[in-house]
């Protein structure tokens, strides 16, 4: 169990920020590139201290702001230490508050094996909990910890998965997206009053670098991140909230799913 280790630089304190979960790889990587590319302080947040530094260095090459934190986010030592971290620059003002909170962190797989295929009594108790760790508690304490630092007209945008063919084979990774909709429904109503927006996005299959990894056969049919990307910032961009936007790259009945292996 470690700390948290960050790289900061805080300059240009009043642009706007925006924390992302899951962002060293696939969906977050992409949101990371399209907000800073329109304007976004980015605080990047994942385990990989190498593939965050890289990522980091990219957005700044090109003009860009980044910072990140490596992060556990199965581990609530690790979250908590997130959290005051973020809690104490914004006390000093280093950052002028937060504008986005974008969980889009989630466990569906290992470098071994994806967690996909097997009945929910097959599934190894850590992966379960795990899974919902990640994929809804750290989600949750996340926004429960900075709340009282997010702006006025600020949002959260939590990714959910469409799941056109059911939670069957991967009832772990399934769960944490339905209570994670259920939270983003939730925060909305409760919100809304203090004008911070709360919506969802809710992609089919993604043809991340994982997903080709484990999907190939399926990946040209896939949903482009950049696509996703582009709807987290439209709905930066807007006012609604209390949404779930679905992404796909195709429009079909619900009963054709030819392009689909996972649906999420």
């Amino acid at each position: 169990m470690g700390g948290v280790e960050r790289y900061l630089n805080f300059e240009n304190k009043n642009m706007k920020t925006a924390i992302i979960t899951g962002a060293s790889t696939g969906i977050g990587k992409a949101v990371a590139y399209k907000l800073s590319e329109n304007g976004y302080r980015v605080l990047l947040v994942a385990r990989s201290h190498k593939k965050l530094d890289q990522i980091m260095k990219d957005i700044e090459a090109k003009g860009g702001k980044a910072e990140y934190y490596t992060v556990d986010l199965s581990d609530e030592f690790n979250i908590k230490g997130f959290i005051s971290e973020v809690t104490e620059n914004c006390k000093a003002d280093n950052y002028s508050g937060i504008d986005a909170i974008l969980n889009i962190a989630g466990i569906w797989h290992s470098d071994e094996e994806v967690f996909a295929g097997k009945d929910f009594e097959k599934f190894d108790e850590k992966v379960i909990t795990d899974t919902y760790s990640v994929g809804f508690t750290a989600p949750s304490l996340i926004i429960h910890g900075l709340l009282p630092y997010m702006n006025e007209g600020s949002h959260i945008i939590n990714l959910s998965g469409t799941f056109e063919n059911g939670g069957k084979g991967w009832i772990p990774y399934y769960a944490s997206k339905k209570a994670l909709e259920d939270l983003t429904y939730g925060l909305a109503d409760e919100l809304n009053d203090k004008k911070i927006h709360v919506n969802g996005v809710s992609p089919s299959d993604t043809a991340t670098e994982e997903y080709k990894k484990w999907f190939p056969e399926y990946a040209e049919d896939a949903v482009s991140p950049d696509k996703i990307a582009e709807t987290f910032l439209d709905i930066l961009n807007s006012d609604k909230t209390g949404t779930v936007q679905v992404v796909k790259k195709y429009d079909y009945n619900k009963s054709d799913t030819k392009f689909l292996k996972n649906g999420y």
